[in-house]
């Protein structure tokens, strides 16, 4: 049978997730067997997967797979390891996002809008990821990026201090790694003049989150966030790929604006600095 060459057009399905934990009730911690039956979805309806960096080089060479997938886990929460064996099953590597002062410091993950919501959690459920676990990943085939230095949200940031944020987390992350080709902004927000620091700091590709999948630039790529909410036909329609070009639509993407310019500045985010949104 000849192999189906892959599309110059295709996208790949990014997700994003955080913590991996059964018994820590947050938004942002998925079951290990929730996480499972999500993959376990994509892997049945045929999705190759990829760490971030691999889908970029195969987007630039024109190879990337009608169907890939890239798993992608922020902040670098210590409970990342028990998906590892999740994704191996499933022959599936991952990308995670790692906050270098909290890998540094071993400190618990804590920074604004975390912090009122993990008040009482568990301190084993907010530790970070260390130096030889990464290590460990890494040569299991996973990919580690920037996720910055101390989880800024960027678009508040002077130029100055977005330069210091996104070069000094990818230059400890190549020094004690090897590698750090990708980097995803802390709160998911991002605009072109973030774009344009990562860019000029030495990225091959910039992730965000958002509603809408419009923007797909090298160092504005979307991703889908996933949560233990997310099975049965709910799961299913939000993989479809009628809800994936609607993500994508002019429609959807000026009734996203229109949302965000009525709705108060969310309690997860940063207080707004002076003359920010």
């Amino acid at each position: 049978m000849l192999e189906r060459s892959p599309s110059r057009g295709a996208r790949p399905l990014v997700l994003a997730y955080h913590a991996v934990s059964s018994s820590w009730r947050h938004p942002l911690a998925v079951p290990e067997e929730r996480l499972e039956s999500q993959l376990s979805c994509l892997q049945r309806r045929g999705y190759v997967g990829l760490t971030a960096a691999q889908a970029e080089r195969r987007r630039r060479d024109g190879t990337l797979p009608d169907r890939s997938a890239v798993v992608t886990f922020d902040d670098g929460f210590r409970s990342v390891l028990r998906a590892r064996p999740v994704l191996e099953a499933l022959g599936y590597p991952a990308t995670v996002f790692v906050v270098t002062a909290f890998v540094e410091s071993q400190r618990r993950l804590c920074w604004d809008g975390i912090e009122r919501s993990t008040a009482e959690a568990d301190e084993e459920e907010l530790r970070p990821l260390g130096w030889e676990e990464l290590a460990l990943l890494r040569s299991a085939g996973w990919e580690v990026g920037s996720h910055t230095v101390t989880h800024p949200l960027s678009t508040d940031l002077s130029d100055a201090d977005l330069e210091q944020e996104f070069v000094d987390s990818r230059s400890l992350l190549e020094r004690r790694l090897g590698a750090c080709e990708t980097i995803a902004y802390p709160y998911g927000r991002a605009d072109a003049r973030v774009a344009a620091a990562a860019e000029r700091a030495g990225y091959q590709a910039g992730f965000a989150l958002a509603r809408v999948h419009r923007p797909d630039e090298p160092f504005l790529r979307p991703r889908m966030e996933l949560s233990r909410r997310d099975r049965g036909l709910r799961l299913a329609m939000r993989l479809s790929p009628g809800a994936w070009m609607l993500r994508r639509s002019r429609g959807a993407a000026a009734l996203s604006r229109i949302r965000r310019a009525a709705s108060p500045r969310g309690d997860w985010l940063p207080p707004a600095r002076s003359g920010s949104a």
